[in-house]
C-alpha cells in the first residue's frame, strides 16, 4: 500500500522565505564583517587635548 504525497500549500512559500532569509542573513553578516575589518584602519580615539591649548573662561584674552 503506497501513499501518495500530498503537497502542503505552505511548503513552497515557506521554503522561499527560509532561503531568502538565510541569504539576507549571510549577506548582512558579510557586510558587517567587511565594515568591521575596513574600519580597523581608522583610529577610533580622537587625539588627546592638552590643557595648554585650551583658553580659560575667566582668564586673560
Amino acid at each position: 500500500m503506497s501513499r501518495s504525497h500530498v503537497p502542503d500549500p505552505l511548503e513552497t512559500p515557506l521554503s522561499w522565505v527560509w532561503a531568502l532569509g538565510t541569504a539576507a542573513g549571510l549577506a548582512m553578516f558579510g557586510l558587517l564583517a567587511h565594515t568591521e575589518l575596513s574600519s580597523a584602519q581608522v583610529p577610533l580615539a580622537q587625539p588627546t587635548l592638552s590643557a595648554e591649548g585650551v583658553p580659560l573662561a575667566d582668564g586673560p584674552v
